[in-house]
C-alpha cells in the first residue's frame, strides 16, 4: 500500500468512527418524539443536555471538515485530479454523481461556522438550525458511504 492509499484508509477509519459516533449522540440528543423548541429549553437546562448538544456540534463539524478538507482531495489526486478549492472540489463531487447539490455542502458549512463560532441566544433559532444541521447529517452521512464504496471499489481494482 503507498501512502496515499494509506492516509485514504487512516481517514476512513477515522471517518467511520465518527459516523458511529455521532449516530449514537443524534439518538441520544434527539430522543424525544414531539421535538419543539420547549424541548431543546429543558434540554439545555441539564449538564447532560448540553453535553450531548456539544458532542453533536462537535461531531458534525469533525466529521464534516474531515470529508471536505481531507478525504475529498485525496480522493481527487487518487483519481488523477489536481484538488482546488473546497467548493470547487464540491462541484467536482457534484459532477461525478457523489454528492447531489455542491450548494448543499456551502449551506451545510455555513451552518457548521454558526453552531461553533456564534452563541445563538434565540432558541428558535438554535431549535431550527439543529434540526437542519441533523437533515445535513444525514447527506454527509451518505455522500461518504458513496464515496468510501468507490475508494474501495479503485482499491479492488488496482489490486486485481
Amino acid at each position: 500500500m503507498n501512502d496515499l492509499d494509506e492516509r485514504i484508509s487512516q481517514i476512513i477509519t477515522i471517518l467511520e468512527k465518527e459516523d458511529v459516533l455521532i449516530k449514537g449522540v443524534i439518538s441520544r440528543l434527539f430522543d424525544q418524539n414531539e421535538l419543539s423548541v420547549v424541548w431543546l429549553e429543558n434540554t439545555l437546562n441539564t449538564p447532560e443536555g448540553i453535553d450531548r448538544l456539544e458532542s453533536f456540534v462537535s461531531k458534525f463539524s469533525r466529521m464534516q471538515d474531515m470529508f471536505v478538507d481531507k478525504l475529498l482531495p485525496l480522493f481527487l489526486i487518487r483519481s488523477g485530479e489536481t484538488p482546488k478549492t473546497a467548493i470547487d472540489n464540491l462541484h467536482r463531487l457534484e459532477q461525478l454523481n457523489i454528492i447531489s447539490d455542491a450548494n448543499d455542502w456551502l449551506d451545510m458549512r455555513l451552518l457548521r461556522n454558526k453552531l461553533v463560532h456564534e452563541y445563538v441566544d434565540d432558541m428558535a433559532q438554535l431549535f431550527e438550525h439543529l434540526l437542519l444541521a441533523k437533515t445535513f447529517f444525514v447527506v454527509l452521512s451518505q455522500s461518504f458511504e458513496r464515496l468510501r464504496n468507490i475508494l474501495e471499489n479503485q482499491t479492488n481494482s488496482k489490486l486485481a
